[in-house]
């Protein structure tokens, strides 16, 4: 499918392996759709000594690989807010514990502000009004030790379990009122602990929303689950599932439905293949600069107060595969990764002040593949061994943290 110039080797089918492989550790789920076939992800084992030995902490100012120098990387940048600095980790209720430790570690050092995390629904609800609580405890658990390390987390709510419908979970709920139902009870239950909920991934993106987008479906998706949310925590604050890239024709969609009073803070993925943060692209969903064309359909429907949140960004490092065609073939390299990353952030902090929050896709790489884009998106790699992006986002987060102290 090309549309807007995206293709199906876009990010967004990379990100729905990304999500499939996070989600299964949870739930049987089977993914569907797939555009190839992939081979599965190969994991360190948690157990192997030789990692477990080597800390789960990086320490300040170390760089492997091969670290753009110091000028590649401004160590100061604009006025701007250390909350701006998020990450995605895939780190799960069940995820072997020294692993779990250790991300949490790394992020903790990188100077992350924001986790964002999946509440698997399939998982935490396998029948209508029939709760996991195995899984529920481990997620308090979770979100306990995320918080006391400083951080703060955001659970992206997806998933569709089988009783609320049949075809998979990348498939909307029949019965919207069901996944309303959910998030009430997900809220009361977790508002000690979160405050900011998304509600689903991707919506305006057929992987994600089967079997193809449906902007109507998806606003009444909004409406019963802020309507819930809030009956649980007036004080919750709701998220719109992040738009494929910057999709400005299924924003003009939300809002003309009639979006507008059930989300607090717009989700934005503006995923760019290979282009810099500061290059052009004639159409504008694949264009990081296209974030401003969203932010003026927010204006223009009355919703200048609302903020919008990046709740992923990356630039995988993926080496082209044989024979590999299309816009997401192949990454960048690694120093590039790095310094796209801290352009994209400087951008943001200088240029769209309307961004309160800017997060990384993700934390670690998901596998070993060296020519597989969704392998491949992390600031360390699958065996926690850091790339020169993780100093990079280091950085970024110290610079913003030093001139908010320098602040009269």
């Amino acid at each position: 499918m090309i549309h807007h110039g995206w293709r199906v080797r876009s990010p967004l089918v990379v990100a729905t392996f990304a999500l499939a492989g996070l989600l299964a550790v949870s739930a049987p789920i089977e993914v569907i759709g797939a555009t190839e076939p992939h081979p599965t992800a190969t994991v360190q084992p948690d157990e192997d000594a030789a990692l477990i030995a080597q800390g789960a902490v990086l320490p300040p100012g170390v760089e492997t690989d091969k670290a753009p120098p110091p000028g590649d990387v401004p160590e100061r940048i604009g006025p701007a807010d250390p909350s701006l600095m998020g990450i995605q980790s895939d780190i799960q209720p069940d995820s072997p514990p020294a692993a779990r430790r250790r991300e949490i570690a790394l992020m903790q050092q990188a100077g992350v502000t924001w986790v964002r995390i999946v509440l698997n629904w399939y998982a935490a609800e396998p029948g209508k009004g029939r709760y996991n609580e195995e899984y529920l405890r481990g997620m308090e658990s979770l979100l306990d030790e995320i918080r006391a390390a400083g951080m703060q987390v955001m659970l992206l709510v997806l998933a569709t379990p089988p009783w609320a419908n049949a075809s998979g979970w990348q498939h909307p709920p029949l019965r919207m009122r069901d996944i309303g139902e959910f998030v009430g009870y997900a809220v009361r239950r977790f508002s000690s602990r979160v405050g900011h909920w998304e509600i689903w991934n991707e919506p305006d993106w057929h992987e994600f929303w089967k079997p193809a987008p449906d902007a109507r479906a998806f606003v009444e998706m909004l409406r019963e689950a802020y309507a819930a949310g809030k009956a649980a925590d007036p004080k919750a604050v709701f998220i719109s599932g992040g738009l494929a890239g910057n999709n400005v024709d299924y924003l003009r969609q939300m809002y003309a439905l009639g979006a507008r009073p059930f989300f607090d803070i717009l989700g934005v993925h503006p995923y760019v293949f290979r282009r810099s943060p500061d290059e052009i692209h004639p159409h504008t969903r694949n264009s990081f600069n296209g974030i401003a064309e969203l932010r003026r359909i927010m204006v223009a429907s009355g919703d200048s107060r609302k903020p919008i949140w990046i709740t992923e960004m990356s630039w995988p490092t993926n080496r082209r595969a044989p024979g590999a065609t299309g816009d997401w073939a192949e990454g960048v390299s690694h120093a590039t990764q790095a310094t796209y990353l801290f352009r994209a952030y400087e951008k943001i902090s200088q240029e769209y002040p309307f961004i309160k929050v800017a997060m990384w896709y993700n934390l670690r790489d998901k596998g070993t593949d060296p020519t597989l884009a969704y392998h491949n998106y992390g600031l360390v790699r699958n065996n926690f061994e850091p790339k020169p992006a993780y100093a990079a986002y280091q950085r970024q987060a110290r610079a913003l943290g030093t001139l908010v102290a320098a602040r009269p």
